[in-house]
């Protein structure tokens, strides 16, 4: 408690606030998160800029690190389906159902680059997938790359990144997330191959002493392997102004969207939604453990199809996080309105998810993870037969128990269950299993662990952020060329 008042009166000046800031992020102890964005007059431009001068003048001092993995996964799938009518108004009776199912073999080899100074770090990587069919049939092969970095231009203003491309079946790019950080969907029938393309950026300030400003930007692109034309994209933007207190952020957050949407059924063409929202935030440390975060307010929409409804709709959320020692964990509620580029539509959203992870043993990199979700979406105004395949329910289950087997050898298992039903459009009920065993060894130029990204938390505090590395001064006639 002493350390917590000494700590609290020297930041009592601004600017020992501000060389607080800068020290945050280059030792990694952080004493107040600085989750703020502003949108620079010159705009995103000379926030890149700005980065590549910092890569510039920083690259001497950083090393870069590499790190390959390969991973072998033998598992299970089966999958219920009913078959896809053409006739939205069928009579379910009348909708015959199909079950299939096939042991596979997946092969995933990945390559990491990852380079950091005290005042930038960025993050490339690689992996591909190939996946056969044990019951035979013709492989099948996925890609996905991706890239980041994050850059303190100043000691108050932090740059955010990021950009990822990838091309493979619906499960495979599903499959990618971490089984914590799964989220009930409403998924396009079958296993359709897809390109999917997003960048994000985002920019940090602290504008005062009692002013945050957030600001972001996210583009989101995606189309059929076979059909490129034919594409899907939705794009949002954020600015909020935030007064931090000792435990507490308030603010106000201003949110726009715009989505290109392609409807399932080729005999509907494109349409254009529009969305704005205005909302209140309050985000709240109640202990060192235990955070919550809530936002409240309207939205407006409209969608060019069906009855092309102009809504005005209440939005929020709710999220309840935990953060312990061996154990991390939340429990979030959104309502609201969401975009789905996978089956072309945007519908009124009620989403529950639960998620966490359970550190069993460190030193053996022991550890439980697991999410679960259930996802409601209803239509806006009046359902359009293209809209209304995004209708429905979604229930989603993920779990995973990972251990080392040596200090290079990492062995998974894992399972997952999605199932959505009563959706509109002609689209029958989805159950979806799958279970893998799998085991990965990974191989790096240096014997450290690797560092973690850099990242703001979103704690009041900033007790779950990750700061920029301390990348020591070479003394005089000390050679590190082989340090590890």
């Amino acid at each position: 408690m002493a350390k917590h008042a000494a700590r609290k009166a020297v930041l009592t000046s601004d600017k020992a606030r501000r060389d607080c800031m800068a020290h945050r992020f280059r030792s990694g102890t952080v004493h107040r998160k600085m989750h703020a964005i502003a949108w620079h007059p010159r705009g995103f431009a000379a926030a890149v800029v700005v980065a590549i001068a910092i890569l510039s003048r920083s690259a001497v001092a950083q090393s870069v690190e590499v790190k390959a993995d390969a991973t072998v996964n033998v598992g299970y799938n089966q999958t219920t389906r009913s078959t896809v009518e053409v006739d939205p108004d069928a009579d379910k009776a009348d909708v015959p159902s199909s079950s299939t199912s096939s042991l596979f073999t997946e092969i995933r080899p990945a390559i990491t680059l990852q380079s950091g100074s005290p005042r930038l770090t960025w993050r490339a990587g690689y992996l591909f997938s190939g996946n056969v069919s044990l019951a035979g049939g013709s492989p099948t092969f996925s890609n996905q790359a991706n890239g980041a970095l994050v850059a303190e231009m100043s000691q108050v203003t932090v740059l955010t990144m990021s950009a990822a491309v990838a091309q493979g079946g619906t499960s495979f790019q599903l499959s990618q997330r971490a089984a914590s950080e799964g989220t009930p969907e409403i998924r396009a029938p079958g296993n359709p191959n897809t390109i999917t393309a997003s960048l994000s950026e985002a920019i940090a300030w602290q504008a005062s002493r009692h002013l945050q400003v957030q600001h972001s930007l996210l583009a989101t692109v995606s189309a059929l392997q076979d059909d490129l034309g034919n594409e899907t994209s939705a794009f949002t933007g954020t600015l909020s102004l935030e007064r931090p207190f000792d435990r507490d952020v308030v603010g106000v957050q201003l949110r726009a969207g715009l989505s290109r949407l392609s409807p399932l059924r080729t005999d509907q063409s494109p349409y254009t939604s529009l969305s704005n929202a205005v909302l209140g935030r309050w985000n709240h440390d109640f202990t060192v453990r235990w955070n919550g975060f809530a936002s409240a307010g309207i939205e407006q929409v409209f969608t060019d199809i069906g009855s092309r409804p102009l809504a005005f709709l209440p939005s929020g959320s709710a999220i309840l996080r935990y953060a312990g020692e061996g154990a991390v964990g939340s429990l979030e509620f959104t309502h609201g309105t969401a975009t789905n580029l996978a089956v072309g539509a945007v519908s009124l959203t009620d989403l529950l998810t639960a998620r966490g992870i359970v550190t069993i043993d460190a030193f053996k990199s022991r550890a439980l993870s697991f999410s679960a979700g259930f996802l409601h979406n209803e239509p806006i105004g009046e359902a359009a037969a293209a809209v209304a395949a995004a209708t429905g329910n979604a229930v989603q289950g993920d779990g995973a128990f990972t251990t080392a087997l040596t200090r290079r050898v990492l062995a998974s298992l894992r399972y997952s269950v999605a199932y959505q039903f009563g959706q509109g459009g002609g689209v029958g009920p989805t159950l979806a299993h799958i279970f893998f065993l799998g085991v990965t060894g990974s191989v790096s130029n240096t014997n450290l662990v690797q560092r973690p990204f850099p990242k703001l938390g979103q704690r009041v505090d900033g007790g779950d952020s990750q700061g920029f590395p301390v990348v020591p001064q070479e003394e005089p006639g000390q050679d590190t060329s082989h340090s590890p």
